[in-house]
Order: C-alpha cells, then sequence, then structure tokens
C-alpha cells in the first residue's frame, strides 16, 4: 500500500555509512512534526531479501541520527530497500508504507 496522501514522507540518507558490520551509522531517519503518525523502518538486502534492520517506532517530531544493524555485514557495497511504514498512533498497526533504493556502505 502506498502511504497515505494526509502524511508527508519521512527522509533517510540515501547512502548510510558503517565504519564495519557492528558500528553504528548514519541513518539520520527523520518523522517531520507535518507527519501525524510514528513510522517505523525496515531496511532489505535486494540481493539476498535479508532484513538487515528494523527501526524502533519514531514518534512524530523525532529521528534517529545513526543506528547499528540488526546483522554483521562484511565490508562492501550493497544495495538495499528502506520501506518507510506509517504507524497507528494508538494500536502501532502497520496504516502505509513507502520503498526508496538506498545504498549501504560497509568500510571494514
Amino acid at each position: 500500500r502506498s502511504a497515505s496522501p494526509r502524511h508527508s514522507a519521512p527522509c533517510a540518507t540515501s547512502s548510510p555509512v558503517f565504519s564495519d558490520g557492528e558500528s553504528a551509522g548514519s541513518f539520520m531517519i527523520v518523522n517531520d512534526d507535518i507527519n501525524r503518525c510514528p513510522i517505523s523502518v525496515e531496511i532489505t538486502r535486494n540481493d539476498t531479501g535479508e532484513v538487515i534492520y528494523t527501526s524502533k517506532a519514531v514518534p512524530v517530531g523525532s529521528k534517529i541520527e545513526s543506528d547499528k544493524l540488526d546483522v554483521d555485514l562484511d565490508a562492501g557495497t550493497y544495495e538495499c530497500t528502506a520501506i518507510f511504514s506509517n504507524l497507528d498512533p494508538d494500536t502501532g498497526d502497520k496504516l502505509g508504507s513507502a520503498g526508496v533504493v538506498i545504498e549501504l556502505t560497509v568500510l571494514e
């Protein structure tokens, strides 16, 4: 499903970088004040379909500047898809989602 037009599109860094597979990287996931719902983000590797990151709920007006991946990736550049989901503020159920292709880099 698509994000509802009453919600703004959340944003994130399109090229997050991690010094190694176990360190925090530069996500900068932002849920603007104009949005009416918390959001969550799930990142999946395009080559394997493996989910490598799932965020906690990001409240309206908040952000995740950096975070660790859920898996330890080897050094390299990975094409991934980040799925942003609007969450019902009362139940946490997904209301709609939108995806964007990102390039994630692990340096060591």
